[in-house]
């Protein structure tokens, strides 16, 4: 690969910025999301202030070192094909791309996030003292085996890596088998050789006394973080006869002011980002349910999306907080 220079990353004296998502056409997703689209295209013209914006569709195209061979240039108020070279000062990845910086470049989030987080079990193994005791499976018998060590009588299952909700299941230990068997979901990470069962079994946090002050019932809710700093705070509430309260599952979403958030949750909060902080600059979710006033950690989500438009209480800091979070990260 050709000498790559400081000065390659930068065109007209800013530096170039390399928003990457997984692999599609233009306006596949998120943009194929309209909330999504129009936050996306307020942060990139705020943006274009600082960098020069380039938008890049997977990591076919990344050649190493920050550096891909093709993308789009943000001109003005459009995404413009550009067939030429990109050198990236920063990339913001948002499809665990595997990378990790380098001397004149770096990237938000690392690989080394994705791997403590996308994995489920290894974010269990990191940070069980705050979450329900959980079991890794991966065949019907180890499932029915740790089935009997679930002390709840509602069980979940998780697959291992995944997002918004899907290929979750929640209910009565007692069905927990018949309803497993039914199960038709399977992230593209599973192998045909594990199939269904590869995943984690988990005891049930019981969130139906909510959380003091907040809410009354069923819920979950997601402290977001930037740098260490919590930047947006909202729960997220099931809808009526379900346990999960994922958007993309039927959730409502209710934004709360962050001095509401209970101290014991930032205190966890505070915990995981100095784990997390050796990685540099870092953009990331932690889920939380309470039962009985004490918070449990559900999971932590590396790729947490851009506000809607219509989420008036944080839209405009939120994304003024990543543009200064991709600024820090500068080398």
């Amino acid at each position: 690969m050709q000498k790559i220079y400081n000065r390659m990353r930068y065109i007209g004296g800013k530096p170039n910025l390399a928003i990457v998502h997984p692999s599609g056409t233009l306006n596949d997703y998120p943009f194929s999301i309209s909330g999504y689209k129009k936050s996306y295209f307020a942060f990139m013209r705020m943006a274009q202030r600082k960098f020069n914006i380039f938008y890049i569709r997977g990591p076919k195209s990344y050649l190493g070192q920050g550096t891909f061979s093709h993308g789009y240039l943000m001109q003005k108020d459009t995404l413009e094909k550009y067939n030429q070279k990109i050198f990236a000062k920063v990339i913001y990845n948002k499809c665990r791309l595997r990378a990790n910086g380098g001397k004149h470049w770096s990237i938000v989030n690392q690989e080394n996030i994705y791997k403590c987080t996308y994995h489920k079990y290894r974010s269990y193994l990191m940070f069980k003292k705050f979450m329900k005791p959980t079991y890794r499976i991966r065949s019907e018998q180890d499932f029915k085996k740790y089935l009997k060590k679930i002390k709840t009588d509602i069980a979940v299952f998780k697959p291992v890596r995944g997002a918004e909700g899907k290929g979750i299941l929640i209910g009565p230990k007692k069905t927990f088998i018949q309803a497993m068997a039914k199960l038709k979901y399977l992230p593209k990470e599973r192998s045909k050789r594990t199939g269904k069962y590869d995943g984690l079994l988990q005891e049930f946090i019981d969130t139906s006394h909510g959380i003091p002050g907040i809410h009354r019932t069923y819920h979950d809710m997601r402290i977001l973080i930037m740098n260490g700093r919590v930047v947006q705070t909202y729960i997220r509430i099931p809808k009526k006869g379900s346990y999960l309260a994922n958007i993309a599952r039927g959730g409502k979403m209710k934004e709360i002011k962050k001095a509401l958030v209970p101290p014991s949750a930032l205190k966890i909060a505070r915990f995981i980002d100095n784990k997390f902080r050796k990685f540099g600059s870092r953009i990331y979710a932690i889920d939380f349910g309470f039962e009985n006033k004490k918070p449990f950690l559900i999971e932590i989500n590396p790729q947490p999306g851009l506000p809607y438009p219509q989420w008036k209480m944080y839209y405009h800091a939120w994304h003024l907080s990543l543009l200064k979070t991709l600024l820090s990260s500068i080398k």
